[in-house]
């Protein structure tokens, strides 16, 4: 039974990171993450080989509500929606309250001509750990198998 509850949280966790950037609730975003947590957006044969390259590297929560406040109020870009699909969670390791956790995703965007396109596709790779409001990410790295990413990198994935 705790296995499954553990399942359950992981679920619901993704399911309302999902949400959040899908629904456009980018304020909400930071919070599914601990004060000092990273998210790392890195292509693939970047982390095969280990080489340090992100796209994208935000290593606390000050730094996502930055990159929140600039989306909102400093960059400019197209209008565009995202809708998340997320499968084969599994848990990898334990290691006391923190779980290692990777999944598969794919991300469709939707710009203001309404077409939809399959923006990037990939594997997260989780440090999730508990707290007082539940599992909260330690780390979160994308790593995206998409061969070229379109310019508009403006919400997270």
């Amino acid at each position: 039974m705790d296995e499954m509850r553990e399942y359950f949280d992981i679920e619901r966790l993704f399911a309302e990171y999902c949400a959040a950037l899908d629904e456009g609730e980018l304020e909400r975003w930071p919070e599914f993450f601990v004060e000092d947590g990273l998210y790392q957006m890195i292509a693939r044969e970047n982390h095969a080989f280990g080489y340090p390259i992100p796209l994208l590297l935000l290593d606390s929560r000050g730094m996502m509500q930055d990159r929140v406040y600039s989306l909102r109020n400093a960059n400019i870009y197209q209008a565009h929606r995202y809708r998340h699909a997320q499968s084969g969670v599994r848990i990898t390791a334990r290691e006391g309250e923190t779980l290692r956790v990777s999944s598969s995703y794919i991300v469709v965007q939707t710009l203001n001509e309404g077409v939809s396109e399959v923006y990037q596709a990939g594997s997260y790779y989780d440090l999730l750990v508990r707290t007082a409001d539940g599992l909260r990410f330690k780390e979160r790295v994308c790593v995206y198998d998409t061969s070229r990413v379109a310019t508009l990198l403006a919400t997270p994935v």
